[in-house]
């Protein structure tokens, strides 16, 4: 009984093969009925409804015909970003590097399109997406910077220009809370010189950085640690004066009514 099964399954799978192949042997494609009889705006638009679902799965199917049989045409060009999306939508780590291939196989084949832009902001955007927290590694933060900045300075009119700086200022400012948190490491084991080093580089490099009042009242903490008042002073009168709305700025007060006792 088991070798009939087996058979019955070989028989299947040999049959099926043949009504691939045309009358000399040859294979012949199999066309999805899906797309069969659909224009290359329908076909788009297909893939455009699934993709607002979220369905990006089943969208680049869409997308990946209009792609391949228009190649040159404007809609099969935006097919071809539009897979790019479809992977970026996605996320996970493998999703995300196809996308990244993607889109700069977009930018190799069309460097002239009015979409290269925001192929590259997707870019950075994949870098942005890998970015870890503050307390890990930074280099996909770094890479996410210099991708923002690269996209800023090829495109600096682009519409898409006030994404690219919002998230550039939000991968400056991990990369600045990554040295804020290792000033405070200084700060605990009471290696105050380093720590200083690290909170005058915040400081000079990341002129945005959210966090600025923290920064210099730590400054305040660590030189006044150090006994250096004089310095401290200046930079717990800056949290006062600069940040009048923080949490800091009340304890800055007091410790400058410390100093001055």
């Amino acid at each position: 009984m088991r070798r009939y099964l087996i058979a019955m399954v070989v028989l299947g799978a040999l049959l099926a093969l043949a009504g691939c192949r045309g009358s000399r042997g040859d294979f012949v494609p199999v066309v999805d009925p899906e797309l069969v009889n659909l224009t290359k705006e329908e076909a788009f638009q297909r893939g455009e409804t699934l993709y607002e679902t979220k369905k990006f799965q089943r969208s680049r199917k869409f997308y990946t015909h209009v792609y391949e049989n228009y190649p040159n045409d404007p809609l099969g060009r935006r097919s071809l970003l539009r897979v790019a999306d479809t992977y970026f939508g996605q996320k996970g780590m493998l999703n995300l590097v196809e996308a990244q291939y993607k889109y700069r196989d977009f930018i190799n084949r069309y460097p002239g399109s009015e979409l290269a832009d925001y192929a590259m902001l997707q870019i950075a955007n994949v870098s942005f997406e890998q970015m870890e927290r503050p307390d890990r590694d930074q280099t996909k933060t770094r890479e996410a910077v210099e991708r923002f900045r690269d996209m800023l300075a090829a495109y600096p009119n682009s519409k898409h220009r006030p994404e690219a700086e919002e998230r550039l200022q939000l991968a400056l400012d991990r990369l600045a809370k990554h040295e804020h948190i290792v000033a405070r490491f200084y700060m605990q084991r009471r290696n105050f010189e380093a720590a200083i080093t690290r909170l005058n580089g915040i400081v000079e490099t990341y002129p945005g950085y959210a966090e600025r009042d923290a920064t210099f009242f730590d400054l305040g903490r660590a030189l006044e640690s150090m006994g250096r008042t004089g310095e401290a002073r200046l930079y717990f009168e800056r949290v006062v004066a600069e940040f009048p709305e923080s949490e800091l700025a009340g304890e800055a007060k007091e410790r400058l009514q410390d100093l001055q006792a």
